[in-house]
């Protein structure tokens, strides 16, 4: 499977199309992350172009940076070696074959540093997750502790609320005796004044009539 070519801008890092900027310290960028670089300055402004944003390097001659047809027609292909003597062809294909060799490194470096990296912060999920499960776990065995206790002590309640029930109700009962005893002593009473009422009128009437 080919590699596929991305900007080498960490910000950007999106995937290459028809055209990109290529630098002679291995770099590769989109048009747009290019000129918003200031790498794309016309030949005759070649001084006052910037550095290379992935290395640093300065970009101080011409051909430093260059924009460059990723997909190139087969007429392209046919003549831009063409009358090129074959140290040179062979040159041209080394420095390209490096320049391959190098994205490639640099994206395994990155892919490398990205697992690593997500494994860490995974880790470091995984460990406050089950932080987080024991503390949860904690706290529902404290609620259950209480919620526990909290059944024993409605049972206690309830027992006493039975007990409280039958002696409020052994009491109403010895109430009510005393009320029916006080009742009948009350009418025993009224029966004996009436009585004693009674016998005074009788005697009255008999001591006039005398």
């Amino acid at each position: 499977m080919e590699h596929i070519l991305r900007c080498n801008a960490l910000k950007c890092r999106k995937e290459l199309g028809d055209r990109a900027l290529v630098t002679t310290c291995s770099h590769i960028f989109c048009t747009d992350c290019a000129s918003r670089l200031g790498l794309t300055n016309p030949s005759g402004s070649h001084e006052h172009r910037n550095s290379c944003l992935a290395c640093g390097s300065h970009l101080t001659n011409p051909d430093d940076a260059v924009v460059t047809n990723l997909n190139p027609s087969e007429d392209y292909k046919t003549s831009v070696l063409s009358g090129l003597s074959p140290n040179v062809i062979i040159e041209c294909a080394s420095r390209a074959l490096s320049f391959w060799a190098y994205q490639t490194t640099q994206e395994i470096v990155y892919q490398e540093y990205l697992g690593k990296t997500l494994t860490e912060k995974y880790s470091n999920l995984s460990v406050h997750l089950d932080k987080v499960i024991n503390e949860a776990n904690s706290q529902i065995s404290t609620l259950q502790n209480k919620i526990a206790n909290l059944n024993v002590d409605q049972e206690n309640l309830g027992r006493k609320n039975d007990e409280l029930a039958q002696a409020f109700k052994e009491k109403n009962r010895k109430l009510l005796q005393t009320q029916e005893l006080y009742d009948k002593l009350k009418r025993k009473a009224m029966m004996g004044q009436m009585q004693d009422a009674a016998e005074n009128a009788v005697d009255s009437t008999l001591n006039a009539t005398t």
